[in-house]
C-alpha cells in the first residue's frame, strides 16, 4: 500500500448482493447513491468472484484466504479446525482487534468442547479471533430485544413462529414490514456499528460489519418496500437446458420462506411473485445503501475518511429466478459475481477487469495493514505493486449440492457425491460434476447468465478446462 498503512479498516460485507446492482442489469432500477460514490472513489474489481457458496462456506473463504478444498467447510454448519489462521487471527498478530458488528455463520471446532456446550447450537458464530460487538446471528439476535423494547410483539428467539417477524403488515406479500424503517435490522446494526465506533476513534480500529440484507425473506419496511415498481423489472433471463441439475432442483421444495407463504415450489410461484420477490429485493438493497451511507457520513463528520481503508464486497449473489433458480446454491455467474471495492486515499480510482477471487481480500487486507500473510493463505494481494495485472485470469467456485438434502434423486444419488465446480477463464465457464454427469460450458462474455450450455460444440475447450480445473486444484490443495 502506496504511503504506509492507513490507521482504520472497514469491511463491509453485504449477504447475497449481486454484482450487477452496482453496475449491470439489476443496477438500472434501483438507486443505489452510496454505493455508486464510494466506486467512484475506489479500486472496482469488476469480475470478482465468490470461490464457494452458500453463506458459510463463503465466508470461510473470504475470511481464511483459503478455498473450500483446503479448509474444508462445504456446508453451512460444518466446522474448519480451529487453529486454521484468519483474517481476525493475523490482524492480532499485529495488535489490531477485529470488532464484527454482525455475523460470520462459523460453526465452532467440536474438538475438545463437550457435546452439551451451547455452542454448537447454532452455525451462526463468530469465527476465533474476532470480538463480537453487535450479535446478529440466526433466531438470537439483539434486534429482538431492539424491537420488543420499542413494543413491537414479536416471538422469543426460540419460537417455532419465529417466522412471522417477517410476516408483512396484513399477510399480504408485497406489503410492508410490521416494524418502521428505524427499527429494522439493517437501521439497527448501523446504529451499533456507531454508537460503538465512536467510542473508540480515538484509537485505530478494524470493524467487520455483515448485513443480512437483502438475503431473503423478502419483505421490506416502508417506504422500500414499494420503492421499486415490480413492472418496471426486467423478466428472469431464462434457459431451455435440459439437464440433470435442474431435474435435480426440481424435484423437491427449496427455499420455503422466501417470502411469506412460501413454501419451496418453483415450479408453482406465478409471474407477479417473481416480480415482486425482485422488487423487494432491489428495495432491501437500497435500504442497505442509505444505512451504508451513514456510516460513509459518519467517518466524513468525525475527520477519519481520510484514513481508513474500506473493504466492500458480499459472500455470495442471488439468482432472483434467473434460470428458473433462486438463492445462490448452484454453479452459475449470478451465484458467484459479487463487488469488490477497495477505498483509500493513497489509492486512485480504478476499474479492474482482470479476475479475482474473495480468497484474495484477506492476503489484500493484511498486507496494507503491514501483517504478515499465513503460508496457509492461498489468495493473492491485489493491490501488490499497484494494482496487480499479473494474477491468473481465473476463478474456481466449489459447491457441495447435498446441502440439507434438498438436491438428491436418482441422478444424484448418495453413491456419487453431489459435488460441482465451476472454473472459469478466458470468457468461458465450465461447470463440472464429481460423477458421470455431463459437465456444461458457457460462453460468459457473449452469455453472462449462463443461459446456453455449448459443451457438445465445444468439446475440445470443455476438456482443456477440466485440464486445467484439476491442474489448479492439485497447486491449491498443498
Amino acid at each position: 500500500m502506496p504511503n504506509g498503512a492507513p490507521r482504520n479498516l472497514l469491511l463491509i460485507v453485504i449477504d447475497q448482493f449481486r454484482a450487477d446492482l452496482v453496475s449491470g442489469l439489476m443496477g438500472n432500477h434501483v438507486a443505489l447513491p452510496n454505493l455508486r460514490a464510494l466506486a467512484n472513489r475506489s479500486i472496482v474489481f469488476e469480475n470478482h468472484h465468490t470461490v464457494a457458496v452458500p453463506c458459510g462456506p463463503a465466508r470461510a473463504s473470504l475470511l481464511t484466504g483459503q478455498h473450500v478444498m483446503r479448509h474444508g467447510s462445504n456446508q453451512n454448519g460444518k466446522p474448519f479446525a480451529a487453529d486454521t489462521p484468519n483474517l481476525a487471527t493475523a490482524l492480532r498478530s499485529i495488535g489490531r482487534e477485529l470488532l464484527l458488528f454482525g455475523y460470520t455463520d462459523t460453526q465452532p471446532d467440536p474438538r475438545g468442547m463437550h457435546p452439551a456446550d451451547p455452542a454448537h447450537l447454532s452455525y451462526t458464530g463468530p469465527i476465533h479471533g474476532v470480538t463480537e460487538v453487535t450479535e446478529m446471528r440466526e433466531e438470537a439476535w439483539e434486534w429482538l430485544a431492539h424491537l420488543r423494547s420499542k413494543g413491537y410483539d414479536v416471538p422469543d428467539a426460540a419460537a417455532s413462529d419465529f417466522d412471522r417477524l417477517y410476516r408483512p403488515q396484513g399477510g399480504v406479500f408485497g406489503g410492508p414490514a410490521i416494524y418502521d424503517a428505524k427499527d429494522s435490522d439493517t437501521a439497527y446494526l448501523t446504529d451499533q456499528v456507531m454508537k460503538h465506533l465512536d467510542v473508540r476513534k480515538a484509537n485505530p480500529w478494524s470493524a467487520l460489519v455483515t448485513y443480512i440484507r437483502p438475503h431473503p425473506p423478502f419483505v421490506a419496511p416502508a417506504p422500500y418496500h414499494n420503492m421499486v415498481d415490480p413492472l418496471s423489472l426486467p423478466s428472469p433471463a431464462e434457459t431451455r437446458i435440459e439437464h440433470p441439475f435442474y431435474d435435480a432442483y426440481r424435484a423437491r421444495p427449496s427455499g420455503s420462506g422466501m417470502f411469506w407463504g412460501y413454501e419451496g415450489d418453483h415450479e408453482g410461484i406465478t409471474s407477479e411473485q417473481r416480480a415482486l420477490c425482485r422488487a423487494k429485493y432491489l428495495g432491501l438493497a437500497a435500504e442497505v445503501d442509505h444505512h451504508i451511507g451513514r456510516i460513509f457520513d459518519w467517518l466524513d463528520a468525525t475527520g477519519q475518511a481520510d484514513d481508513t481503508m474500506i473493504v466492500l464486497t458480499s459472500d455470495h449473489g442471488e439468482m432472483l429466478g434467473d434460470l428458473g433458480l433462486w438463492g445462490k446454491q448452484n454453479p452459475f455467474r449470478t451465484a458467484s459475481h459479487v463487488p469488490l471495492m477497495i477505498s483509500h486515499p493513497s489509492c486512485s480510482r480504478q476499474h479492474v477487469t482482470h479476475m479475482s477471487q474473495s480468497i484474495d481480500v484477506a492476503p489484500t487486507v493484511l498486507t496494507a495493514f503491514g501483517a504478515e500473510v499465513p503460508r496457509q493463505m492461498t489468495g493473492q494481494d491485489l493491490l501488490a505493486k499497484g494494482v496487480r495485472q499479473d494474477l491468473p485470469a481465473m476463478v474456481e467456485l466449489e459447491l457441495e449440492l447435498e446441502l440439507f438434502g434438498q438436491r438428491e434423486r436418482s441422478d444424484f444419488s448418495s453413491k456419487s457425491p453431489c459435488r460441482v465446480l465451476a472454473y472459469e477463464k478466458d470468457g468461458y465457464r465450465l461447470v463440472f460434476f464429481a460423477s458421470d454427469i455431463a459437465p456444461m460450458l458457457f460462453n460468459v462474455e457473449t452469455d453472462p447468465y449462463c443461459t446456453v450450455d455449448i459443451s457438445k460444440g465445444e468439446t475440445e475447450r470443455t476438456t482443456t478446462l477440466i485440464s486445467e480445473a484439476l491442474a489448479y486444484r492439485m497447486r491449491q490443495a498443498y
